[in-house]
């Protein structure tokens, strides 16, 4: 009897058919097993994924919108450029004042007024250099400030002081230029 019951065992375990459906509910047990173990970790694998992609849509927009703003302001540097000649006219890089000097002179010649004192600052201070001008003459103060406004240079008149003496007339200018 012993013999039967190994005999049977070995025809059953030998049938092709019982053997797939025992191996296809084995293989459907162990999908069902492993499928709600591993479907957590899939399933916050996937929440941190798509928090990802929502973030890096949000960046990539917000480099977007930058781009489109610096091709903004290259656009309007390049358009800029053309008048970096007229820039270096009005306010030049470099601290020049003996130019600005002569120029001054000139002003000061044709409104009538000589230059006894010319004494600008050593420093600029944030690209501001005052200088303190002495003229003397009877000259027209008005015409002299019109003049000295209207120079190619950029000058703000901060005060004058005029005084009269018996034997002449005394101007004193603080104002300031400006360099890049």
């Amino acid at each position: 009897m012993r013999r039967d019951v190994q005999n049977s065992a070995k025809l059953f375990l030998s049938n092709e058919l019982v053997l797939s459906r025992v191996y296809g509910i084995w293989a459907f047990v162990c999908i069902l097993l492993f499928g709600f173990f591993a479907i957590s970790s899939l399933a916050s694998s996937m929440t941190k994924k798509v928090a990802l992609y929502k973030e890096m849509r949000a960046l990539n927009h917000d480099l977007n919108v930058k781009l489109q703003s610096i091709n903004k302001l290259s656009e309007d540097i390049s358009t800029a450029e053309k008048y970096i000649p007229l820039l270096e006219a009005t306010i030049p890089q470099e601290l020049n004042t003996h130019t600005y000097m002569v120029a001054f002179m000139q002003q000061a010649a044709t409104a009538g007024f000589g230059v006894t004192d010319f004494v600008p600052a050593s420093e600029s201070a944030d690209g501001e250099v005052p200088i303190m001008i002495t003229l003397e003459g009877a000259g027209d103060l008005s015409a002299l400030i019109s003049g000295v406004e209207g120079m190619q240079r950029v000058t703000v008149v901060d005060s004058v002081k005029y005084e009269i003496h018996t034997d002449s007339t005394q101007a004193t200018l603080y104002l300031r230029i400006f360099n890049l």
